[in-house]
């Protein structure tokens, strides 16, 4: 199952491009991520310092009055309900005289170390752990007393609120859920639109292609069309008419390889492959097969006479007449100068020794331009298993001097 998978893999251009388009598309996700999750956090914690910087007008006068009257269970409370809001990580209250010093949660000491303290203002444990909890970060605001009898502010030392960067964070991650998410089912829906169009545009059409061209019969390929029709014109068009006027070049020259170039019918060569072909057929379902071998009689009186051209034209119309009387089964072809081949399948000795006759007949009262009437004469064999084809073209040979022996304008047959 999952090499199979593998190896649809492998072979889908859809996949490749899906697995190219979606790794760049996951680096620049990753990358924007980082940025705005970067920027989220920096405006996060810039948020934090205004929000800290708000708190000593909601308690700075009750912890100035609580260190002005030594109060130290009214300024314990205050430093606790500090501590309880979400932003605020711990407090550090240092007076003047230091007989007002308290610190409740995360602080740091003169080593700028964090130390950790309970409601009390006693050393105690480290409670919470995570990303960010051992990095703080502080608002300080002095404590002032003005009453009355002052003509001025009296200093009683400072406040120091921390935070720290999990709060930060524990602030950003929900946006940064919302962005995570967002992007998964944005990046799902587009995985699976590209690779709806890209499948149905690009990897159909190029795997009915190469369907198209394993069907191809090799000995003689077609021109395909792909069902295309979305475009006028596309890089898969284009392939498809670039392969299909391959196979037109191909298709001609493998035609005139086999084609002899003066009549326009089989040359030597394909004959030669039809006679083998025929031969093992017949072999193997033992079977019959006739070879009308024909010349055409005084060729050389007729070049002599009227010359080479005239000769030319001869061969032209003689093919001619050959190929349109003969059945569609049979196999026309020049054995070389003035033979010319028939090749009869199914076909016992009198059958073919008919097919020679109707020829014969035709020829001889055909008018050719210039010279008028002309003569052949007809060799036939058959192959009737017991022989190789060299055998049977030699009977038929035989028959064929036979024929221009006895006059000429004859059919003979072994």
């Amino acid at each position: 199952m999952i090499s199979s998978v593998l190896k649809r893999f492998r072979q889908s251009i859809a996949l490749h491009l899906l697995t190219t388009i979606f790794s760049v598309y996951f680096l620049v996700a990753v990358l924007v991520t980082v940025v705005q999750l970067y920027k989220e956090y920096e405006d996060t914690k810039a948020k934090f310092y205004k929000e800290i910087q708000t708190l000593p007008a909601t308690f700075n006068r009750g912890i100035v009055d609580s260190v002005w009257t030594y109060n130290k269970e009214l300024l314990q409370s205050i430093l606790v309900g500090m501590h309880n809001l979400p932003i605020v990580v711990g407090i550090k209250v240092e007076s003047i005289d230091h007989k007002m010093d308290l610190q409740i949660g995360a602080v740091l000491n003169e080593k700028n170390e964090i130390t950790y303290y309970d409601s009390s203002g006693k050393v105690t444990e480290q409670k919470e752990f995570g990303f960010g909890t051992d990095t703080l970060f502080k608002h300080e605001f002095p404590m002032y007393y003005q009453g009355a009898a002052f003509d001025h502010k009296v200093p009683l030392g400072q406040v120091t609120l921390y935070s720290n960067n999990q709060l930060v964070f524990d602030r950003v991650k929900y946006g940064f859920i919302l962005i995570l998410i967002n992007s998964i089912i944005k990046t799902i829906a587009l995985w699976f639109i590209i690779y709806y169009f890209i499948k149905k545009y690009l990897g159909e059409p190029l795997e009915e292609f190469t369907t198209k061209i394993r069907k191809q019969d090799v000995q003689s390929p077609q021109a395909i069309d792909l069902n295309i029709h979305w475009t006028n014109t596309n890089e898969l068009l284009i392939l498809k008419e670039s392969y299909n006027q391959m196979i037109r070049r191909l298709n001609k020259h493998k035609l005139l390889s086999i084609t002899d170039k003066l009549t326009g019918i089989f040359n030597r060569l394909k004959l030669d492959k039809v006679l083998n072909d025929e031969f093992n057929r017949s072999k193997r379902f033992k079977s019959n097969f006739g070879i009308i071998i024909i010349d055409i009689d005084y060729f050389k009186r007729i070049n002599d006479t009227y010359g080479h051209q005239v000769g030319d034209q001869v061969l032209i119309q003689f093919a001619k007449i050959l190929k349109e009387n003969i059945r569609k089964i049979d196999v026309l072809g020049r054995w070389g100068g003035e033979e010319f081949i028939i090749i009869c399948p199914e076909t016992d000795f009198q059958g073919t020794i008919k097919v020679a006759q109707s020829l014969r007949e035709i020829i001889s009262t055909y008018e050719f331009p210039i010279i008028n009437t002309i003569s052949a004469s007809f060799g036939v064999s058959i192959y009737d298993g017991d022989e190789n084809i060299d055998q049977v073209i030699a009977r038929a040979d035989n028959a064929l001097y036979k024929a221009k022996e006895n006059g000429r304008n004859k059919v003979e047959g072994y």
